[in-house]
């Protein structure tokens, strides 16, 4: 009987473990370390709600970093590369400060800073660390 089993697991494994070819690539890691003031007038638009900036020359490929306002409580921020279309070196735009959003300029997939860089559909942008201590603020990996 313990025979049959193991045979039957033996079986069903290659069944469960296969390659999926149509696997969407994924951003590679890249050392981000940013640290600034929201004294600083590059990032002020940091100091309301909804807030969002874009530092350029970092993550992937140095396509930037966007960091968002989230809440009274909360900053996040993202590589702005978008995950549909590495190969093509895709950086995505920031749309209306306020809109909470930031679209692919190549795709035209809207991803959604407030649903924490998720799009409608696809994959969503990568997100990076984040301390924020007073106006403190460090966004890293």
């Amino acid at each position: 009987m313990q025979t049959k089993i193991l045979y039957i697991f033996l079986i069903a494994i290659p069944i469960f473990i296969t390659c999926d070819d149509t696997a969407t690539e994924i951003i590679p890691d890249v050392p981000v370390n940013i640290e600034f003031s929201l004294n600083e007038p590059a990032y002020s638009n940091l100091n309301v709600v909804m807030g969002v900036v874009k530092v350029q020359g970092y993550g992937y490929r140095g396509n930037g970093v966007i960091v968002f306002r989230q809440s009274e409580n909360e900053i996040v921020a993202f590589d702005a590369t978008c995950p549909n279309h590495i190969t093509e070196n895709t950086s995505v735009n920031i749309d209306a400060i306020g809109s909470g959003t930031a679209t692919c300029p190549h795709c035209g997939r809207v991803y959604f800073l407030v649903n924490y860089g998720y799009p409608k559909d696809g994959y969503p942008l990568k997100q990076y660390r984040v301390i924020w201590n007073g106006n403190f603020v460090r966004v890293y990996n």
